[in-house]
């Protein structure tokens, strides 16, 4: 596993970013992040790692042409194709895309445009030695449920929590048989759907700067933090 070409990653990129969106804004993995959209910031730097080969980008049914021409503007190669109705079936469209000789898939999310080279490299190393894992951060914040009206309930206990990122990533033939046997089941995420199918998914620690661009706060932090993010040669 070595070979990047038997390393691929799927970049689901189909969300609406209705949290996000204003009139006449495009949705939010396509607005421009230091002079490109964001899908080809993050897909670049999946592009500059070695250890990564072959890319898919799976968008809404009907984008596909449009989006190979983004992507062909700013010079990044990638496999484009229609996902699904759910996460789930978009990332399957998405694995079923890549090459033959891909054996792992990493799956991140098209808005996580400040994942770093040694979270790509932990997590495609550690899915080389057990088969799966997911980038997280531990929980730092005090939890709390929500009680009556706008009053706060009990203390949640924060210890073992992780807050998941992506990449989450596994063996191709993992998550292929992991979704063929869903049997309705839906997971929100890779880890889920692996575990629902008896995986195992390990622990890589991500790196808090590897936010998922999704409310309007988030885009004027990604701003503010890209400059300083291209410096240090991330």
């Amino acid at each position: 596993m070595n070979d990047a070409s038997t390393v691929g990653v799927v970049v689901p990129a189909g969300g609406s970013g209705s949290r996000m969106a204003e009139p006449g804004e495009p949705a939010k993995q396509f607005r421009e992040l230091g002079g490109a959209p964001v899908v080809v910031q993050t897909l670049r730097a999946f592009a500059r790692h070695p250890a990564v080969g072959p890319a898919v980008v799976v968008v809404p049914a009907g984008e596909e042409a449009e989006t190979r021409g983004t992507l062909a503007a700013h010079g990044v190669e990638a496999t484009v194709v229609a996902g699904g109705a759910t996460r789930q079936s978009s990332v399957g469209r998405g694995v079923a895309a890549l090459p033959a000789s891909v054996t792992a898939v990493l799956v991140h999310d098209a808005v996580r445009p400040f994942v770093t080279r040694s979270v790509i490299g932990s997590v495609a190393e550690t899915v080389r030695r057990h088969g799966a894992a997911a980038a997280a951060v531990p929980v730092a914040d005090t939890l709390r449920l929500g009680g009556s009206g706008p009053l706060f309930g009990e203390t949640v206990p924060r210890d073992g929590l992780w807050a998941m990122q992506t990449p989450q990533a596994a063996r191709r033939d993992w998550l292929t048989r992991a979704a063929a046997n869903a049997a309705g089941f839906v997971a929100t995420d890779e880890v889920g759907l692996l575990q629902h199918a008896g995986h195992p998914v390990w622990i890589v620690e991500g790196d808090a700067r590897n936010v998922k661009l999704t409310r309007p706060a988030d885009w004027r932090l990604a701003q503010a933090l890209w400059p300083e993010w291209v410096k240090g040669g991330e």
